[in-house]
């Protein structure tokens, strides 16, 4: 039986990957979510800069 021993290795490799990318993502996901909600600050302050009758379609 030699694929045993690959079956095994690819498994633990699998696993000790998965593990490593879960440490990588959660401060990704963190960092994302922050940027999104600085970016979304940002656009609000300056739509809300803007003069009345501007913020839609057709002014209203």
């Amino acid at each position: 039986m030699v694929g045993v021993p690959l079956v095994c290795c690819v498994l633990v490799a699998a696993v000790v990957l998965l593990d490593a990318a879960r440490y990588v993502a959660v401060p990704v996901v963190f960092a994302v979510s922050g940027g999104f909600e600085w970016a979304w600050d940002r656009y609000a302050n300056r739509r809300s800069a803007q003069p009345n009758g501007t913020d839609g379609p057709g002014g209203h």
